[in-house]
């Protein structure tokens, strides 16, 4: 029975990672690295630095914000650019509560997107958008103003090199390979082990009343979502080995789906995000924007379940 669950938790493990990387995650950076490789997104910088002043901030904020679409800790650590530290909190909250990083994004469109529908994935990055919003305007407007300035090159536009963009891209999600799996292949064996010798319940438990009470997921989600906290793709993945061989789509129900979407949207950044956050903003703010993100995810995934149910 214990070797049966380790082959089981490595097995599930490589199909998790492999169903994240290549459709989603490649795919961003490749992306990402032709708008850099091109210059055209410093021109965006410059396009948007009246739109980033309503938040307190400037055009070059904006980079950040991109950089967080595919992953939140380079984001994080390029905040350091950003000149007063009233601003590195605004922009840090912003990142790591409403901007999704290409994990999450593979959640929300792998997750939500196939089991409920795209609309709803559509949904949820909306309402991350609007969150956004209302986060940086409310930030700027209770936290004491500190003047700064925005001064940039602007590179010529050019062809993006193909060698430059793979080599970029390969910098950029060898983690995953390097960190992301390891760690869900050990995470998906003691969870295999735990589930053969039934001892997830001193975990579920607790939990159950947010979990099953207010939001309308199975109980063992909980174990999906603090495994999330290690590394963000690996919830999904974590969600296919807790349904214990059974399709998802039997698992979960599509309503279920856009609940799991909103909730791992935007609650707790991963444990990566968080020490990067403590080197660059300091301890206070970075616990404090952690509590504030996951009581905002529990309201949010309450709300929609409420909703859901009601229409």
């Amino acid at each position: 029975e214990f070797w049966t669950a380790v082959l089981t938790g490595i097995d599930g493990s490589i199909q998790a990672i492999m169903s994240l990387v290549i459709p989603y995650i490649m795919v961003f950076y490749i992306i990402l690295g032709i708008l850099e490789d091109s210059g055209y997104l410093t021109r965006a910088v410059v396009l948007l630095d009246r739109t980033m002043h309503h938040f307190g901030l400037h055009g070059g904020s904006f980079i950040p914000i991109i950089v967080g679409l595919g992953c939140n800790v380079p984001a994080i650590m390029a905040v350091r650019t950003v000149q007063s530290r009233r601003e590195k909190v605004i922009l840090s909250s912003m990142i790591v509560m409403a901007v999704p990083c290409s994990a999450q994004m593979a959640i929300i469109m792998g997750a939500t997107g196939s089991y409920s529908g795209i609309v709803y994935a559509f949904g949820i990055l909306v309402m991350l958008v609007c969150l956004a919003v209302v986060t940086g305007v409310l930030m700027n407007r209770f936290m004491k103003y500190e003047p700064s300035n925005l001064a940039m090159e602007l590179p010529d536009l050019q062809v993006p090199s193909a060698k430059n963009v793979l080599f970029k891209t390969w910098y950029r999600i060898k983690d995953f390979f390097y960190i992301a799996f390891p760690l869900l292949v050990v995470g998906s064996i003691v969870v295999e082990v735990l589930l053969q010798y039934e001892l997830l319940d001193v975990i579920v438990d607790p939990l159950s009343p947010v979990i099953v009470g207010m939001l309308g997921l199975p109980a063992v989600c909980s174990i999906a979502f603090i495994v999330g906290i290690l590394r963000k793709e690996m919830a999904l993945g974590m969600l296919q080995i807790l349904a214990g061989g059974v399709a998802l789509e039997a698992f979960m129900t599509p309503d279920q789906f856009v609940v799991f979407g909103v909730v791992m949207a935007v609650y707790m950044p991963c444990v990566a995000t968080l020490i990067t956050m403590w080197r660059e903003i300091g301890w206070k703010e970075t616990v404090g924007v952690s509590v504030l993100s996951i009581v905002v995810a529990i309201l949010l995934g309450t709300a929609t379940n409420l909703l859901l149910q009601a229409f």
